[in-house]
């Protein structure tokens, strides 16, 4: 397999470059959080709240396997750059937004441009590092998403509080054009020649219509009683139907966006799989324990944030770790290692109701978050080092690209599983309430995400509460159980990886 270059000199200010992208789209993923109800109270439609992170993290996904293939075809410095300008001007239109309606509409440009970048990075990455020094640095681009979720909640609270919202989004402009000139500087790319070749606009198409089909079933899903209604199988009958549609395109075209062939390669399917899975034990804690913070234990919004600091700590550390050891540890043992410290953090979670307190729960997820971080980078490093080096690009997308399904797919699950559970318990409790709670009370205990307003809170009686926590916490032991089963599904596929990395 052809091997890219040593890199050249200017290559460490590119990377400088890249990382600050990188930070620039992780900080935006949750730096949101902590200043929205300030920018609700100043846009109105608090109906749409959910949709301004969810539009966000859709687009960036719908932008993942495009660049990749792009990245295959054309300049790599063109597109980051382009990448970069499409999250400025996001950005700049965030800032600028008047309602809401618009400012999911810009959010929706940033996630375009923020995917691209977060996908070029790594693939950057891969180009101008040779194997043995990838894990390295992708580990280090790694721990910046960790740094920016440490630091993103914190401050969108600050600039909320004590400057100006839309400076949440401003002040990607300056530090855009840095990362946009740092990149410029160091990055000089030379792509051998090679015949002229295009993107494969129908299976583009088509990859496209079934992504956003299944992220709108997995949005509404994660929100409904039931998983299987008319609607979810109209869903799943048109992702089937696409994603058919797009294997048969990609068989017959000339150059395809997705070649069907890498998953013929045994490394790259199983490390592809088990970035799914490993990514569906991550979020199914990532999700639900603020849930349980804030819901079971009455703790604050601040303690609940602070519950997942030890996580992003473990990541991060995970992250840099493995990208030191793997080319002298294995590939397999590193994931088996990782995929054991998740298993192992999710055991604190199956004793919700004796669990040892915050104390060994804060033990439990930087276990998980460092476990994430080890299989996270090795993962793609595996994946990248077991293709042919043309298309190292979309394979490094399509990797990504399934850590974000895997995602989506646990915290619909889990979500739908948590309302089933909660609703099966509040109709036995409600049958002995109708009389001394108000029905809009009632109506609205039946989600469990209303457990975390405090003014919702305030007019529960304060002999229900018990039975309420205890439905609560019985709910979340089964959706928690869902993210062990993909966590041990990980951990067995982990012990069938190639030990090595590969020829």
């Amino acid at each position: 397999m052809t091997q890219a270059a040593p890199p050249p000199p200017g290559v460490p200010v590119a990377v400088a470059g890249v990382m600050l992208a990188v930070f620039l789209f992780a900080i935006d993923a949750t730096i949101v959080s902590s200043a929205m109800p300030t920018m609700v109270s100043n846009l109105g439609d608090i109906e749409l709240y959910s949709w301004v992170f969810s539009v966000y993290m859709l687009t960036s996904a719908l932008a993942t396997p495009i660049f990749g293939k792009l990245s295959d075809l054309y300049s790599r410095r063109v597109l980051i750059l382009l990448a970069i300008g499409t999250f400025v001007a996001g950005s700049a239109a965030c800032g600028a937004a008047q309602s809401m309606p618009q400012l999911i509409v810009f959010r929706a440009v940033q996630g375009v441009g923020g995917g691209a970048v977060y996908s070029l990075a790594f693939i950057i990455v891969g180009v101008v590092f040779p194997v043995e020094q990838r894990a390295r640095m992708q580990g280090l681009i790694s721990g910046v998403w960790g740094v920016a979720s440490v630091l993103g909640p914190a401050g969108g609270g600050l600039i909320a509080e004590y400057w100006d919202w839309r400076w949440i989004f401003w002040i990607n402009l300056p530090l855009g054009i840095l990362a946009a000139t740092l990149i410029v500087v160091g990055f000089h790319e030379e792509r051998a020649a090679s015949r002229r070749r295009s993107l494969d606009l129908g299976g583009a198409t088509v990859l496209l219509g079934a992504l956003m089909l299944l992220f709108y079933g997995l949005l509404v899903a994660a929100n409904q009683l039931d998983l299987v209604t008319v609607e979810s199988m109209v869903v799943v009958t048109g992702v089937v139907v696409l994603l058919t549609l797009f294997i048969t395109i990609e068989g017959r075209a000339r150059d395809p966006l997705l070649p069907m062939s890498l998953f013929h390669i045994p490394s790259y399917s199983r490390f592809t799989a088990l970035s799914l899975l490993a990514a569906m034990g991550i979020f199914g804690i990532i999700g639900f324990l603020p849930l349980y913070v804030q819901g079971a234990l009455g703790g604050s919004p601040a303690l609940a944030g602070l519950t997942l600091l030890p996580l992003s700590v473990g990541w991060t550390a995970g992250s840099i770790a493995a990208g030191q050891t793997s080319t002298v540890w294995g590939y397999r043992n590193i994931c088996i290692t990782g995929m054991t410290l998740m298993v192992l953090g999710y055991v604190p979670l199956m004793f919700l109701k004796d669990a040892g307190g915050m104390t060994v729960m804060l033990l439990a997820v930087s276990c998980s978050g460092t476990g994430m971080g080890m299989v996270n980078v090795t993962a793609l490093v595996a994946a990248q080092a077991a293709v042919p080096f043309r298309h190292l690009g979309v394979a490094t997308s399509t990797v990504m690209l399934f850590r974000t399904i895997g995602g989506a797919l646990i915290l619909s699950i889990m979500g739908s599983l948590l309302l089933q559970r909660m609703n099966a318990a509040f109709t036995v409790i409600a049958a002995d309430l109708k009389t001394s709670v108000p029905a809009p009370v009632l109506q609205k205990l039946l989600n469990p995400q209303n457990l975390l307003d405090p003014a919702t809170r305030s007019l529960i009686p304060a002999d229900l509460m018990p039975a309420l926590t205890a439905a609560l916490v019985n709910a979340l032991w089964w959706a928690f159980l869902v993210g062990l089963a993909a966590a041990i599904a990980g951990l067995v596929l982990s012990c069938f990886l190639q030990g090595k990395r590969s020829a």
